[in-house]
């Protein structure tokens, strides 16, 4: 490896704005929110690709992970220009990126998109410019933040009720086969507060998910939320208020406000288009409170007899009258 690349990508590493969240909290649309500013080069969840090596340091593991080229960690739509990338060859990474796409719908060829590295196509001069963003879903958050203090890292919360809704309705479409999650840090949980292994197993389905909510939730909150490095957002304050709450994270990781941001935040909230699971493109302020319409009554119950007592209740008004 060329020394002076080894240098680059260890800055960038350094100061790079990390999202974080728990799935279905609204993460995508806020990475895509830092990934539309022109300076920002960004991966996607390259830890769900290339899992974390445990003897690796934080800041060697979130250096690999930004060299990380393939189709899924590089190009995930939508695409954005760059500062950094003159026009001619954003179009040519758009072919390529395009090209893969369709190979990966066709089995000769599918093994093409995951061993592909996509140029990023940064000019001698545009890294200067550069700044990295990366969405993480299996990182603990918080021990990078405390060892990389020259990272920014933003943590979003959803209400329990909204990401819960959004978790059943992917198994009802059988997005995720079944009701098949990891519940060992939620029994833990449930198990110190006194809800044993078989009272845990008889709850229903959108109890078992609250307690996951929480055994993933509280510690990182409790964690990020004393470190001068991170931000915790709501997502739905950003849903009702996404511009001010965008510049003030901007501020925050050290970006200028761009049009193109502004542009990007008018077009992916006003929901005049249809709007796939796992798309950003929606009426947000809607998505916010649709669960209150679309969740059973007595699973939304069952949520707030859960995390009612939580600490995290503090940040949603009808989980705070619960405890009351």
């Amino acid at each position: 490896m060329h020394a002076g690349s080894a240098d680059r990508w260890a800055a960038l590493a350094a100061n790079a704005i990390i999202v974080l969240g728990y799935p279905r909290s609204g993460t995508t649309w806020l990475a895509k929110i830092f990934d539309s500013h022109p300076d920002v080069l960004y991966r996607h969840e390259p830890d769900e690709l290339t899992p974390a090596q445990p003897l690796l340091a934080p800041d060697a593991q979130i250096r690999a992970w930004l060299r990380q080229r393939g189709l899924r960690s590089a190009v995930k739509r939508p695409s954005f220009p760059k500062s950094w990338r003159p026009p001619a060859l954003d179009r040519v990474r758009s072919a390529i990126g395009t090209a893969l796409t369709a190979s990966e719908r066709v089995q000769v060829t599918a093994r093409l998109s995951t061993h592909f590295d996509i140029p990023d196509f940064v000019t001698h001069q545009g890294w200067s410019r550069v700044r990295a963003a990366i969405k993480l879903v299996n990182w603990d958050g918080a021990l990078t933040a405390e060892l990389m203090p020259g990272t920014r890292s933003v943590f979003i919360l959803r209400h329990p009720c909204g990401q819960i809704a959004s978790v059943m309705a992917g198994i009802a479409a059988r997005r995720f086969g079944g009701l098949q999650f990891d519940f060992a840090a939620a029994r833990s949980l449930a198990a110190r507060r006194g809800i044993g292994a078989t009272a845990f197993n008889g709850l229903p389905d959108p109890a078992k998910l609250a307690w996951s909510w929480l055994a993933f939730n509280e510690p990182v909150v409790d964690s990020l939320g004393k470190l001068p490095n991170a931000r915790i957002v709501v997502y739905e304050n950003l849903c009702r208020d996404p511009e001010r709450l965008s510049k003030d994270l901007f501020v925050f990781a050290g970006l200028d406000w761009h049009p193109q941001t502004s542009a990007f935040l008018s077009v992916s909230t006003r929901g005049d288009r249809p709007a796939g699971y796992f798309d950003v493109y929606r009426a947000t302020e809607i998505a916010a409170e649709r669960w209150r319409q679309v969740m059973d009554r007595v699973d939304q119950e069952s949520v707030r007899a859960v995390v009612c007592r939580s600490p995290l209740a503090r940040f949603w008004p009808d989980l705070a009258m619960s405890v009351a």
